[in-house]
């Protein structure tokens, strides 16, 4: 997936070097139906941020997770986001944006523009990735449900742990089965948009839990901690994304 994303950056670095001096090209304007895509399509992207949290979920598994683990998830989203940021400027850069929003399959579009060939290689690139994406999502989903098992959260069933393996694979087996269900039968976009509202129903509520706990006067941190104001900027902005989310969904099928 790294690789894939590099080799579009590579294709375009030549598009990518004028960006300075194009930079007014790329400002939005202050119309309403500007803005309204530039939010729409923020969030529906919301869901590409998701991952590098869910770490957290196999921090049995690090050596010395509350010194690793903090500096990875900073790290993954650091770089996540200076990836993200940098294809979007190649992808307009080189790139029409009308044809580029008519394209079915945006990465595949662009490096066929860019190249004059087939994308074949960007295609397959983009097959490991989902695959890699959907990988990451059940390690999370079934460690989650492994966890809320062993505490009588959910059905002990699914914190039962292979003797071999030693992984739970009742839950992972449940967890692939949904997601394959979800990935066959709904539509892209409401995969996206019904990530995109849990993951910041999530966020807002982890955020609202922290800001819980650092009020305790029996709070016990050990490594990573953050000020107060951290969690509470956290749960507002996770809200605020998700109020408007709700309000997007409502204009759409209103009007």
């Amino acid at each position: 997936e790294l690789l894939g994303l590099l080799l579009i950056l590579w294709i375009g670095r030549s598009d990518l070097l004028t960006v300075t001096a194009r930079w007014p090209e790329f400002w939005p304007d202050a119309s309403a139906v500007t803005w309204y895509g530039i939010f729409w399509g923020g969030l529906l992207a919301f869901y590409a941020y998701i991952g590098f949290e869910d770490m957290v979920n196999v921090a049995e598994e690090v050596r010395d997770p509350q010194r690793n683990l903090p500096r990875a998830i900073l790290l993954a989203l650091a770089v996540s986001f200076l990836l993200y940021f940098m294809v979007a400027v190649v992808a307009v850069a080189s790139v029409p944006a009308g044809a580029l929003a008519q394209a079915e399959a945006p990465l595949a579009f662009l490096y066929q523009q860019m190249t004059g060939r087939e994308p074949v290689t960007i295609t397959l690139i983009s097959m490991f990735a989902v695959i890699n994406g959907a990988l990451i999502q059940i390690i999370m989903a079934s460690r989650v449900s492994y966890g809320m098992g062993r505490k009588g959260w959910a059905p002990a069933w699914l914190s039962r742990v292979h003797p071999v393996t030693r992984t739970p694979v009742i839950a992972t087996v449940l967890v692939t089965v949904l997601v394959i269900l979800m990935a066959l039968w709904l539509p892209i976009e409401s995969l996206a948009r019904a990530t995109s509202f849990f993951i910041l129903m999530v966020f807002t509520l982890v955020n609202i839990a922290l800001w819980r706990i650092k009020r305790r006067a029996d709070r016990d941190y050990r490594g990573f901690s953050v000020y107060p104001w951290v969690p509470v900027a956290g749960a507002l902005g996770a809200l605020a994304l998700l109020l408007c989310l709700i309000l997007l969904v409502c204009l759409i099928y209103i009007v």
